[in-house]
């Protein structure tokens, strides 16, 4: 059961049947007194975007676009480039080399192909994608102009790291489609699932259904609303980056 305090829904199935669904909480507005939460609220699903961005990429695979041991530089021409961190000077600039090979595919599904995230981690490498704004990127495009210029945290295949990878893949649906990203995962994903409220952004008529995001005050024992980031397009911008990693 949810704590006092906590927004969410609730829903428990049992044989294909819905045995229970519930809403608690508040969906907007002050944490106390706001609207609350109703079984068609809208959230942001963050991460839980990454399996439907792998839907996609295994539609494609399927349709032979694409093999797991394809170097990237094959989808991906720009990688070309990627340089590996090696190590830190003393001024705490990473120094780089050319990595024995391309990431493969499979280790662009895995989080094993060396790319950092920015989500945490001191290094030079997630400082890049932070510096750079990685996931702030107005599209894809820029996105992946950002990606190519920050070398790699370790070698290809040598170890496992939590990465912008999967944003890599909405971009390799875009190339691999001939579609914009949304307009893939649309088309192939939303539309025969029926998943009718899934996008990138929040269309006008959603907007009184969009949850805003809380978090817990352990010092006063109540919940506090989330700003807007002031480094990205927010959720009702229909022109922020379609990302694959967690902007569904």
């Amino acid at each position: 059961f949810p704590r006092p305090g906590t927004n969410i829904r609730q829903i428990l199935g049992r044989k294909g049947e819905v045995a229970a669904f519930n809403a608690f909480g508040v969906q907007s507005g002050d944490p106390k007194t706001g609207a609350p939460i109703t079984k068609d609220t809208l959230f942001r699903i963050y991460s839980m975007t990454k399996p439907i961005t792998g839907v996609a990429m295994m539609q494609l695979f399927e349709q032979g676009k694409w093999n797991l041991d394809d170097p990237v530089t094959m989808h991906v021409p720009e990688f070309a480039s990627l340089k590996v961190m090696t190590g830190v000077d003393k001024a705490g600039k990473a120094i780089v080399a050319n990595p024995t090979r391309p990431p493969t595919m499979r280790e662009i599904m895995a989080h094993t192909a060396g790319f950092g995230y920015g989500l945490a981690g001191n290094d030079p490498v997630n400082n890049g994608c932070r510096d750079t704004g990685v996931l702030g990127s107005a599209n894809l495009d820029e996105m992946m102009t950002k990606i190519t210029a920050i070398p790699l945290l370790y070698e290809p295949g040598t170890r496992w790291s939590y990465s912008v990878s999967v944003d890599i893949q909405g971009y390799i649906v875009q190339k691999l489609s001939g579609q914009k990203f949304g307009d893939y995962l649309k088309a192939n994903v939303f539309t025969p699932l029926g998943m009718n409220d899934t996008a990138f952004f929040v269309a006008e008529a959603q907007k009184p259904r969009f949850a805003d995001v809380y978090s817990w005050d352990k010092k006063k024992a109540g919940l506090n609303m989330n700003p807007e980031r002031p480094d990205r397009p927010g959720f009702t911008d229909p022109n922020r980056m379609e990302s694959g990693g967690g902007g569904l």
